[in-house]
């Protein structure tokens, strides 16, 4: 799918990952600041609860990641520093 939910001719996205957590709740957090930016973003693997309770799989050494489309990961990266304060 392309931007806005369409379908677009050509291959399909790949996704890059520009950072990874220990919880989903910060992997959310940039993942919304960079849609707030324009940039489509997802989080990986997607917010799940268990019987054990939220962020299990960030518990048992899998982080949580953020992942933009690769033609975009040069912008997001941007996006982070802006935010981090870094020039």
């Amino acid at each position: 799918m392309g931007e806005a939910g369409r379908s677009s001719p050509g291959p399909p996205r790949r996704w890059q990952s520009v950072g990874a957590f220990g919880n989903q709740d910060e992997a959310r957090l940039l993942a919304g600041r960079l849609e707030a930016e324009g940039v489509e973003a997802r989080v990986f693997p997607e917010p799940t609860f268990s019987l054990y309770g939220r962020d299990t799989v960030a518990m048992l050494g899998q982080p949580t990641q953020v992942l933009v489309p690769e033609d975009r990961l040069e912008e997001a990266r941007r996006i982070i520093e802006e935010v981090r304060g870094t020039p």
